[in-house]
């Protein structure tokens, strides 16, 4: 009887001691785990996760007006074919945006290579600085130089590419993809030969405050660019051509005239901007 006692509180005793160094083992283990989990969360998720939601609150709020302004820009086509209700419709979902960025003028997110989706006035070339300093110089005038400037490149399938604004510190270039054609009327619609080459317009610019920059006239030079070499090789010594546009319209106007874009919005991938005579023109950012 005594016997069975003793081996009853041994086994208990070892029973005890298993749990005993089990349940320290279970203790280590979390510790540890704590101990290489903390200085992640703490470490790292602070900065990033506030930023994150910073920047998905923007996205949030931001992201379906987006999307129905690039959905409503490519079916008035950048503008050109663009009803007065779509107008209206646009205006109404760009003044809809809530602008993330505080000064988009002095932010780095300004620098780079921006596609025009959209341009309220009908006339995509309008990207370029160059029809700016036209618009400033020829006022209510303005119109009739755009329409007939279209008419012209638009005959026999011609027209307005792609255009492009690279916008760098101190510096705006901008470069339009232009078609040319010729032909006959008499012959038919058919273009005898077409060709397209670029119009790349540029000049100097500077902060003139929080949401706007400004470009002196005397600065802006257009350059001709023929990337269609072989439809007129005749026409291939002007490729590369460059005329100091600036100086002329500084005779012409005020030579201390400055032509003038406001930024109304600008985030990762979207840039608002106006012009001088509220034209409004929407970018989307181009990545290489």
């Amino acid at each position: 009887s005594t016997s069975k006692m003793s081996a009853t509180a041994n086994s208990r005793a070892y029973v005890a001691d298993v749990k005993s160094r089990s349940s320290s083992r279970g203790r280590r283990a979390v510790k540890s785990r704590r101990a290489h989990t903390t200085p992640r969360a703490v470490g790292v998720s602070d900065d990033v996760v506030t930023s994150s939601s910073s920047s998905s609150s923007d996205s949030i709020e931001n992201g379906p007006c987006k999307m129905n302004i690039y959905a409503l820009a490519a079916c008035a086509g950048r503008g050109e074919a663009a009803t007065t209700q779509q107008r209206d419709e646009m205006r109404a979902l760009v003044r809809s945006l809530t602008n993330p960025t505080a000064a988009p003028a002095r932010d780095e997110r300004l620098n780079g290579t921006w596609e025009l989706v959209y341009e309220s006035s009908g006339f995509p070339f309008r990207s370029s600085p160059f029809f700016w300093a036209v618009g400033k110089l020829l006022g209510e005038n303005a119109d009739f130089f755009y329409g007939a400037h279209e008419h012209q490149t638009s005959m026999f399938g011609g027209g307005c590419g792609t255009c492009l604004q690279k916008i760098s510190e101190g510096a705006l270039e901008s470069d339009c993809i232009v078609k040319a054609s010729l032909g006959v009327p008499l012959l038919g619609f058919a273009p005898l030969f077409s060709g397209y080459g670029s119009v790349i317009t540029k000049g100097t610019t500077r902060v003139l405050d929080d949401d706007t920059i400004a470009m002196p006239l005397g600065s802006l030079s257009t350059t001709v660019r023929q990337d269609d070499a072989n439809v007129l090789p005749a026409l291939n010594f002007l490729n590369g051509t460059t005329v100091p546009v600036g100086d002329v319209m500084g005779r012409i106007a005020d030579g201390e005239s400055e032509v003038t874009m406001r930024i109304t919005y600008l985030d990762e991938d979207m840039r608002v901007s106006e012009l001088e005579d509220g034209t409004q023109l929407v970018y989307r950012r181009r990545v290489a």
